[in-house]
């Protein structure tokens, strides 16, 4: 039997899965950061109103077609929405160290030498970090706009590629190969 926060949780994740929060686009955010993801081109989008300590409002959108996405960021813009640049700061920081541990915990791949090359490595998917990774970077990158913007610097917003490595390879992980449509 599930104990009650467990449930607590994933009743709360179920409700902004299906009913994202403050997905949109914002009205003259006083920052907006992209965090992108390269090797997929997926984004999100951070709008941010606040001040020098607090958070009032925050908007996010986003390309991407997993569901995780969506509701990472709806999950976070209901955590910061209204806190301290503080505490919003070691919050983000907590998801970030808990993020590097998720990537550094990924099993590593089968390896088949008895497959042709290029076939001998089982893909994994890290779709579920890289959501969590581009909304982490999308805030993060909105506040460096907000930095910038104090520095003098007007641009329409900042963007950040997000990091992710695996711990059995030097580069990128890998990816789940799409099906490919057949034309009939």
């Amino acid at each position: 039997m599930k104990d009650k926060e467990q449930q607590e949780l994933e009743t709360e994740i179920g409700r902004h899965m299906l009913q994202p929060q403050n997905y949109g686009e914002m009205q003259d955010p006083d920052c907006v950061g992209i965090g992108i993801d390269n090797a997929t081109q997926t984004y999100a989008i951070m709008y941010l109103k606040r001040d020098s300590s607090h958070i009032q409002d925050v908007k996010f959108g986003t390309n991407s077609t997993s569901h995780d996405t969506a509701t990472l960021g709806s999950l976070l813009s209901e955590m910061i929405k209204g806190d301290s640049i503080a505490n919003v700061l070691v919050t983000v920081f907590g998801l970030e160290e808990d993020l590097k541990e998720s990537y550094a915990n990924l099993e590593k791949p089968k390896v088949d030498t008895s497959k042709p090359e290029g076939e001998q490595v089982e893909h994994i998917s890290t779709q579920h970090q890289d959501s969590a990774n581009i909304i982490l970077t999308a805030f993060r990158a909105a506040m460096r706009h907000y930095d910038r913007k104090q520095e003098g610097i007007e641009e329409e917003h900042f963007e950040m590629s997000i990091v992710k490595t695996c711990p059995y390879s030097s580069g990128d992980c890998a990816f789940v190969k799409k099906a490919k449509k057949s034309d009939s």
